[in-house]
């Protein structure tokens, strides 16, 4: 009778851990420890205290945006940290460039970014997938998106080419609401 109820209370505590992350996965949050509706002043203590700095303040799309470096992550160049009408954290962006990287390792980060966003959220939606010329520069824009009840999160991947220039980066943009 005892490896009854013991087999009982175990079947209780995994599906109890189970909604727990069920529960879990149906939200995303910003990245850093960072929390949606988060303050101005509580972003700025977090940013110091990771030894990151502000290097812009600018009103984007009617938004105020921060712009942020030396956040530590591989390959990370820069993070904009956007927020609401009433001053709150509701959009964090995370652009990612390595100058040694070729297209081929551009598109190596897009899908390893991709497959373990995918593993946490479930298939994404296509948001993006074009390639054409823009005068006469080659454009490539990817870009996937995963919507939960009050987030969301898109990753893009986007080249501009001309000649021997060539510009790419791949961004992140973790959203509340």
């Amino acid at each position: 009778m005892r490896s009854v109820r013991a087999w009982v209370l175990w079947f209780v505590a995994g599906i109890g851990l189970a909604y727990v992350q069920a529960a879990y996965s149906q939200r995303i949050g910003p990245p850093f420890g960072l929390h949606w509706a988060e303050g101005q002043k509580e972003i700025e203590k977090i940013i110091g205290r990771a030894g990151a700095r502000i290097v812009d303040r600018s009103v984007i799309e009617g938004r105020e945006a921060w712009t942020i470096e030396g956040l530590i992550q591989p390959a990370l160049q820069r993070t904009i940290v956007y927020f609401g009408s009433e001053k709150n954290l509701v959009e964090v962006e995370l652009q990612y460039q390595q100058a040694g990287w070729d297209l081929v390792a551009y598109e190596q980060f897009l899908e390893s970014a991709r497959q373990r966003l995918e593993d946490l959220y479930g298939p994404a939606t296509v948001l993006a997938k074009d390639k054409k010329p823009e005068g006469d520069i080659m454009q490539t824009i990817v870009g996937y998106e995963w919507k939960k009840p009050a987030s969301s999160i898109q990753l893009f991947f986007y080249s501009a080419e001309r000649n021997t220039e060539v510009y790419r980066s791949v961004s992140l943009h973790y959203r509340a609401g």
